[in-house]
């Protein structure tokens, strides 16, 4: 008995209704790495709505430092089932600041209100003009106010607030000037190969 409740609790934990900013391609993976000059860098938006039929979904993001990142050429470049491109009602444009009047996006799925599980957007940041340093990405609102909504549903009943979803992650992106400790260490390995190969053909002179 003590098994089928753990199991019953952990299905209850992950069919609440969440949003979360992770690395494109991870479902986990809330920080990363970049060399300085790096043209773009694509970061993930995933959402479930818990079951909960979802007739709006609307957010931004911002980035702390603030107003210090922009979109890229294409802001927003997939988004899976049952949200598509065309549902946006509302998308960030090209070079547009994230945040609360350049970074919205609103989804208005047409037909019924779908209920849905994992969905991902991802987004294009332009991080060409990033200096070195650190960037943490997040979800903005501001509480008591309209822009408090993430989501709500229509035909399901009750409002979905933000409260109502897990608490959004952040994500950092850091920007270095120079190669990360294990790439300084593969290029001392590739160094040590050639300087091998060098003294093996002087001796076989």
């Amino acid at each position: 008995m003590a098994s089928v409740a753990i199991l019953t609790v952990a299905t209850i934990a992950q069919a609440a209704p969440w949003l979360g900013l992770v690395k494109t391609g991870t479902t986990t993976e809330n920080s990363d790495t970049i060399t300085l000059g790096t043209s773009s860098y694509n970061l993930d938006v995933r959402f479930d709505s818990g079951g909960n039929p979802v007739g709006t979904l609307q957010y931004y993001f911002y980035t702390s430092p603030t107003d210090a990142v922009i979109f890229g050429a294409t802001p927003l470049t997939a988004l899976n089932s049952p949200f598509t491109t065309g549902d946006a009602a509302f998308k960030p444009s090209a070079g547009a600041t994230l945040n609360s009047t350049g970074g919205w996006t609103i989804w208005s799925p047409s037909g019924d209100d779908p209920a849905f599980v994992s969905n991902i957007a991802t987004y294009q940041i332009n991080t060409s003009p990033l200096a070195a340093g650190t960037y943490v990405f997040s979800f903005g609102h501001t509480p008591g106010t309209d822009d408090e909504y993430l989501g709500w549903s229509g035909s399901g009943g009750g409002n979905l607030y933000v409260n109502d979803f897990a608490a959004p992650g952040s994500f950092t992106l850091n920007v270095t000037a120079v190669p990360e400790p294990g790439t300084w260490t593969l290029m001392a390995c590739g160094g040590l190969v050639a300087t091998r190969r060098t003294r093996c053909r002087r001796n076989a002179l």
